[in-house]
């Protein structure tokens, strides 16, 4: 990610960049969900953050670049 132009990247995007099922893909989340996991804290000194927005089915969980 600290390659990347600041904006939104969706996690399924994320996930099929790096190769991940189902089930690595909501392990990921889970972990990003939780602040003080060394992902979190690791993308968080890139200035990337996570957000979830809806609930459910229409929901959808994305990585945020902050401009620098």
């Amino acid at each position: 990610m600290g390659n990347r132009a600041p904006g939104r990247i969706s996690m399924t995007a994320v996930a099929r960049e790096l190769g991940l099922n189902a089930n690595a893909k909501k392990d990921l989340q889970k972990n990003l969900r939780n602040e003080n996991h060394p992902t979190t804290v690791a993308l968080k000194a890139d200035g990337v953050t996570y957000a979830v927005t809806g609930r459910g089915r229409s929901g959808k969980s994305e990585l945020v670049k902050e401009a620098a």
